[in-house]
């Protein structure tokens, strides 16, 4: 799958804020804590199985675009065959506007602010270089 559209830039935008600043975004901040304590959320359903509360924590076209990748038609079934890793400890959350990502020892979760609260626009998202930072397991068009 491909990287989430902005995320290289907005990543890289977000570090020469910081660079020439001098400040320190944290996962400390109200909205930063709901993104990481979504992306939290999202890891711990998945990794007990759970597809039905992981897939309601995808914002709507991630989930549909989830659904449309099965071969049974359901976000539930894809994220079952997904190959998602343990995502290990929590080790960042950055938060642009209303866009976050939340950095695991072994996984990245890209966010979006929503009326509902933060919602995965990309998850199992591991880095591959320059041209496509991101390749995502779900979502991350």
């Amino acid at each position: 799958m491909k990287t989430p559209r902005g995320v290289g830039s907005l990543r890289l935008g977000l570090l020469a804020l910081l660079a020439l600043s001098g400040s320190v975004l944290s996962g400390c901040a109200a909205d930063g804590t709901g993104a990481a304590e979504a992306a939290e959320a999202f890891q711990r359903d998945v990794a007990g199985s759970d597809m039905t509360a992981a897939c309601s924590l995808l914002q709507s076209k991630t989930r549909e675009e989830t659904a449309r990748t099965s071969d049974a038609g359901t976000c539930e079934s894809q994220l079952e065959k997904a190959k998602m890793p343990d995502a290990g400890r929590l080790l960042s959350t950055e938060q642009f506007g209303r866009d976050a990502f939340v950095e695991f020892e072994h996984d990245t979760v890209f966010l979006a602010a929503s009326n509902a609260g933060w919602r995965i626009t990309g998850a199992g998202c591991t880095p591959n270089g320059e041209e496509a930072p991101y390749t995502c397991e779900v979502g991350g068009k």
